[in-house]
């Protein structure tokens, strides 16, 4: 559960070897190019070359094409066989099994396309045009159904000496914008229909042609869709329905005689374009290689990031193509911060699908720590100690369940909360919102539930003894990060590092302190309180001096102090934002068993036994929606807000092996 140790890999190798070794490092989908190219110097990649060719000799002088011609040509070459797989309904995929033999290659494909292009690429793209014009004409018609009036004559309204019109959509905050511009606009402006598929609301402008200039640019800028009608269709709303279909059902026929035309033969020119498809996405990743590596008359040098696990399968790949190469390693931190290595994260089945709240924030930098296992942890706690409850839990595990089938990774979230939410709810002894009272049999560790008098400052406590606990890591981690980067000054004496966490904790210790719940004299933590307040405010004199480095202000005394005062208030108003934030987490669980409460008591006023379960499923309904997005939002606003802001800066590179895609 961390960041998976990287290395930079140096390829190196004849040029006469390189498009079989680009070929093989593909095919392993283990490497990471690397594109931190405006650090070149630190990678000593014509050192390498030459060592290569001092140690290796025979590599013959090769007459290398440029590779941004070849990158061309099969993005060309692509386009064509797109165009024919469209035409002939092929659906194209990356088979690596039609790579592996080389007698066919690149000349070759170029030279079958051709062939097949003109044979029956005039055909194909007849096909395809008549296919373009039907779904054109598709959604022309279903936004001249949407026309509530089929009535409506279009073409007398097209004949006007003085008026002309036009058809068109808005978007819902567009139509707003035209009803305050309506003393702007010298047009007449009337609501046809609503589009279906896009919840637009169809209207026609009409408007004096001496304004047609000003009505077209206050279209624009409301970005407006016009809806073209060509003239030999434009007629009534059903007749020119009936036209459509008509234009529909001959454009279909005449695909069907292209079809019929090409009909012999088919199936062996799709396994044929099936293979050259194939081919070009090879030659064209190969290519984008090519252009990363570094050259010499007789050999090239590619950087690649290889996860550690993987060195030896990389090795063994090009091996298999020829034994005259090199390979020189360096770690990560071999380069310091000249460098920045990409990031893959490594989790465990239970934490993985977290990486995705991860990753809406940001993905961490190479050297930070992985979040995931602790937001996963600390979040699941969250939800459990706020929504807790058996019967709501049951449900969002099962919605978990069926919906990892199409999303997996919200899907597996959702079923961790409920499992959650399910082992708070034996803490709680609550079924569907039913406790104790309601239901004899049901196991709880909590006596009373949670509205019980005695529980409540139980359940706050927990809230802020969870928000410490949290929050204590979040400055561990902090600290942990800051050093990594050799940054004593926040490690240390930043509002983030040692010197927050003991202004955070003494701020804790001294409310604590003024309730009488422990018997330390205030004295003791407002003291520690003040002097880590003083620590940070002088954070960058005291590091400067620890380093020995001068100046003691960078940017002057004066400017300096001014902005530390500030952020010196920004840190006393962070650390009782936080301790009231985490008083919630124990407020909104209080929330949970009272909201149902509301709904038990109106079940209880009615004597309709159908009202009472009706009122009864309805709020469960209410809380599994509504309160669970709310749950769910200040989960991620504790996450986000309060403790990432502690340690995690996020700014990583995502590792992306190179492959066929």
């Amino acid at each position: 559960m961390a960041i998976e140790k990287m290395v930079l890999m140096k390829i190196v190798g004849s040029l006469d070897n390189m498009h079989d070794i680009f070929k093989e490092l593909i095919f392993c989908e283990s490497a990471h190019l690397n594109l931190n190219v405006e650090n070149s110097a630190a990678y000593n990649n014509h050192l390498v070359v030459h060592k290569y060719e001092s140690e290796i000799v025979g590599a013959p002088i090769y007459n290398m094409v440029d590779p941004n011609n070849i990158h061309n040509s099969c993005s060309d070459c692509l386009t064509i066989v797109e165009q024919l797989s469209r035409g002939l309904d092929l659906e194209l995929k990356i088979d690596k099994n039609l790579l592996l033999n080389n007698d066919y290659g690149y000349e070759d494909a170029r030279k079958d396309l051709s062939l097949i292009s003109a044979s029956i690429g005039e055909r194909v793209n007849g096909i395809n045009e008549k296919k373009q014009k039907i779904e054109e004409l598709l959604e022309l018609r279903e936004k001249i159904d949407s026309i509530t009036d089929k009535s409506v004559e279009l073409n007398k309204i097209s004949n006007l000496n003085y008026f002309d019109y036009e058809i068109g959509s808005f978007s819902i905050e567009n139509r707003v914008r035209l009803k305050r511009n309506y003393e702007n606009l010298s047009a007449i402006v009337l609501k046809m229909g609503v589009i279906k598929s896009s919840s637009e609301d169809l209207y026609m402008i009409i408007y004096p042609k001496q304004f047609r200039e000003e009505t077209e640019n206050l279209l624009k800028t409301l970005n407006w869709n016009s809806l073209v009608i060509p003239s030999d269709i434009c007629c009534t709303v059903s007749e020119m329905l009936e036209k459509i279909d008509i234009k529909v059902s001959n454009y279909k026929k005449e695909i069907e005689e292209l079809s019929a035309s090409i009909e012999q033969g088919k199936e062996n020119i799709k396994k044929q374009l099936f293979r050259i498809y194939n081919v070009f996405k090879l030659e064209d990743k190969i290519a984008e290689l090519e252009q990363r590596a570094d050259f010499s008359n007789k050999s090239f040098v590619l950087d690649v990031w290889v996860n550690e696990d993987d060195k030896v399968k990389i090795e063994q790949s090009i091996s298999k193509v020829t034994d005259k190469y090199l390979i020189n390693e360096k770690t990560a931190s071999e380069f310091g911060n000249m460098v920045v290595p990409p990031t893959k994260l490594k989790n465990n089945w239970f934490t993985k699908p977290f990486e995705m709240i991860v990753k809406m924030y940001g993905l961490p930098a190479y050297n930070e720590i992985d979040p995931t296992p602790f937001l996963a942890i600390s979040y699941c706690l969250a939800w459990g100690i706020m929504f807790g409850d058996i019967g709501q839990g049951l449900v969002y595990f099962l919605g978990g369940l069926l919906l990892a089938k199409k999303m997996p990774a919200p899907g597996q979230i959702l079923m961790r909360l409920g499992g959650f939410s399910i082992a708070f709810g034996f803490v709680y002894g609550s079924l569907f919102g039913l406790e104790k009272h309601e239901l004899p049999w049901l196991p709880s560790l909590l006596d009373g539930g949670p509205l019980a008098p005695k529980n409540i400052p139980s359940i706050l406590a927990v809230g802020v003894l969870f928000g410490i606990i949290v929050l204590t890591v979040s400055f561990i981690f902090g600290v942990i990060n800051a050093l990594r980067k050799n940054d004593i000054e926040e490690g240390i004496f930043g509002k983030n590092g040692v010197a927050g966490y003991l202004f955070f904790m003494s701020l804790v210790l001294t409310l604590v302190s003024l309730t009488g719940i422990i018997g330390v004299p205030t004295s003791v933590p407002v003291t520690t309180l003040l002097l880590s307040l003083v620590i940070m405010v002088l954070k960058e004199p005291i590091t400067n001096m620890l380093l020995k480095q001068r100046p003691l202000f960078h940017h002057g005394a004066g400017a300096y102090f001014t902005e530390a005062i500030f952020e010196g208030i920004e840190t006393i108003l962070n650390a009782l934002s936080n301790a009231i934030s985490f008083v919630r987490v124990g407020a909104f669980a209080l929330n949970h068993a009272g909201l149902f409460l509301a709904f038990l008591v109106m079940s209880q006023v009615v004597t309709n036994p159908f009202a009472k379960i009706l009122i009864l499923v309805l709020g469960n309904i209410l809380i599994l929606t509504l309160e669970g997005l709310i749950v769910f939002i200040q989960g991620l606003r504790l996450q986000y807000y309060e403790m990432f802001s502690k340690y995690f800066e996020g700014g990583g590179v995502e590792f992306k092996p190179i492959k066929l895609s």
